[in-house]
């Protein structure tokens, strides 16, 4: 009950703009609000919008389309990259700034006015000289400061450039006027404006504070863990920018990790989560969209039903379910191909939903980050970029095995059935890692294909992220959307900017978006500059 008060009470005084040019003084906001509140309404309705209830477009009809997680199988234009520019819009307002309607959700600027009442409550412990209080700020203030950073790295690898410095110029956060256009900052010094802020993160945590845990909802006041999430996101951020500037990630990630003074997740147990409580508004968003708003709208897609099964990958039983017309007794598992053509409409009886585990448990989990990414980066940062960390391939099957750790650990727990084929017995997450590792260490592939093969698996339902990955490295190798007219050149290196930027920002706006082609083509994201062009599959 202290979860749901949390959740209640932070909606309840949370701000409501209708779009970001509205971030301006408002009398109808309360002057004094605890950071706390706002900080639960922030991490529920902003991993929402990604993921959840309120934003399932970022994820499953965007993100989780594109990088081929997920099949549209009906109204299937996203999975042609049609995007709806409303939808564009909403994500944007939704991230920036909150949105109205029947609940009001928080955004961005929610959480800077988090950071502002944390550090200003901080002035007032230390003046009163309250030792306890002022940790426990500080504490407060580094997990702010790292979500925040986690919410602009997701926002910034789906766009590119986007206003950063200039975004939260308001009156209400202490400015003599509000900035209604705000500059679009390059992703470059954001990334690196990023890792300072996780930099600092890291040392406010590491004092030894505590924070609330009714009212933070990834992990329930624990700020060692707080304080591997900012490390591991940072350790994110590296990898993402080696591919354009391999020196300076290098560098970073040498740095790192051999500091023995920023711990990284160590076991699935860091992964950084939000979990559902499982009663309407606040369920599992594919359930959701299952079972509340009763669509059947999404598939699990042959990319990811063919990898499994090339590698006899017991996950697929878990990120799958039987199609439905398969035979009592006798389940089969087949992926649908994005965007096949319109004459080509998918057969909604045989091709498989995702798995029990997503679309079945209104008390499931969206995440941010696990473990075994980690040990991807760590694989990858050893083999291309010659990190002194270790041998690549022990890195490689932590991760592989981490993830399938993961995976069972959570079918167990949410009582989740799985469906074997005939004669496939599913075993303990340590023998079937090891079918995994056996299998790619006999298939001849280059090491990064089967490195980010592993991590793209181990992504499954992070669509944002494994987008982010499939267009930094090409791998892995994805279906040509067929069907496609109206964006025929392949997979978008971006997602488009909002319309209402414009109309409402145009001068910052227009810089941003020069060399941008059919607003998802040309000009790619800096982080994928010198990335390899796509190898996609070739259908059969």
């Amino acid at each position: 009950m202290k979860l749901i008060s949390a959740i209640v009470l932070s909606i309840s005084l949370t701000s409501c703009f209708k779009d970001f040019d509205q971030l301006r003084e408002n009398p109808n906001y309360p002057s004094k609000v605890d950071p706390e509140s706002l900080f639960a309404n922030v991490l529920y309705t902003s991993t929402g919008s990604f993921y959840g209830v309120q934003g399932q477009y970022f994820n499953l009809t965007a993100a989780g389309i594109w990088s081929q997680h997920f099949s549209k199988i009906q109204y299937i234009d996203e999975d042609w990259y049609e995007y709806r520019p409303s939808v564009m819009d909403e994500i944007w307002k939704r991230m920036y700034a909150g949105i109205s309607g029947e609940t009001n959700l928080a955004g961005l600027y929610d959480l800077e006015l988090a950071i502002k009442a944390a550090y200003e409550r901080k002035a007032n412990n230390e003046e009163a000289g309250n030792e306890v209080a002022v940790r426990n700020d500080e504490a407060l203030i580094g997990a702010l400061k790292t979500a925040k950073a986690y919410f602009f790295i997701s926002m910034t690898d789906a766009f590119g450039d986007i206003p950063y410095t200039e975004a939260f110029q308001t009156i209400e956060l202490g400015y003599e006027t509000t900035n209604f256009q705000p500059k679009y900052d390059d992703q470059e010094f954001i990334y690196k404006a990023l890792l300072e802020e996780l930099e600092e993160a890291n040392a406010l945590l590491a004092i030894g504070g505590s924070i609330d845990g009714g009212t933070d909802l990834i992990y329930r006041g624990s700020s060692t863990k707080w304080q591997k999430l900012a490390n591991s996101l940072a350790a994110r951020i590296y990898i993402r920018m080696s591919t354009t500037d391999p020196s300076f990630a290098t560098e970073g990630l040498t740095a790192l990790f051999a500091n023995g003074e920023r711990p990284m997740f160590e076991s699935n147990a860091d992964d950084a989560e939000l979990q559902y409580l499982g009663s309407q508004p606040y369920m599992q968003p594919i359930y959701y969209n299952r079972y509340i708003d009763n669509r059947d709208d999404f598939a699990v897609s042959k990319t990811v039903v063919d990898m499994l099964k090339e590698n006899n990958d017991n996950r697929l039983y878990i990120f799958a379910q039987p199609s439905p017309d398969s035979k009592p007794g006798v389940p089969v598992y087949v992926g649908q191909e994005n965007g096949v053509p319109r004459e080509e409409s998918p057969s909604l009886n045989t091709i498989s939903r995702i798995g029990n585990l997503f679309r079945e448990q209104a008390a499931g989990k969206s995440f941010w980050m696990s473990y075994a990414e980690i040990q991807f980066i760590k694989a990858e940062a050893a083999y291309r970029l010659n990190v002194p960390v270790g041998d690549y391939q022990t890195f490689l099957e932590a991760g592989i095995r981490a993830s399938f750790e993961k995976q069972y650990s959570e079918v167990a727990e949410y009582n989740a059935p799985i469906y074997p084929e005939v004669g496939v017995e599913v075993g303990q997450p340590g023998s079937d890692a090891q079918i995994v590792i056996d299998e790619l260490k006999a298939s001849g592939k280059d090491p990064m294909t089967q490195i980010m093969e592993q991590k793209y698996l181990a992504l499954f339902s992070n669509g944002a992220e494994a987008f982010a990955e499939l267009r930094r490295t090409a791998l892995p190798r994805i279906h040509w959307v067929r069907g496609a007219r109206q964006y025929e050149r392949g997979l978008p290196n971006r997602f488009p900017y909002p319309f209402s930027e414009q109309t409402t920002n145009f001068e910052n706006f227009s810089k941003a978006a020069q060399g941008i082609e059919q607003t998802v083509y040309g000009k790619k994201v800096w982080f994928a500059e010198k990335s390899p062009e796509i190898d996609y599959l070739i259908n059969e």
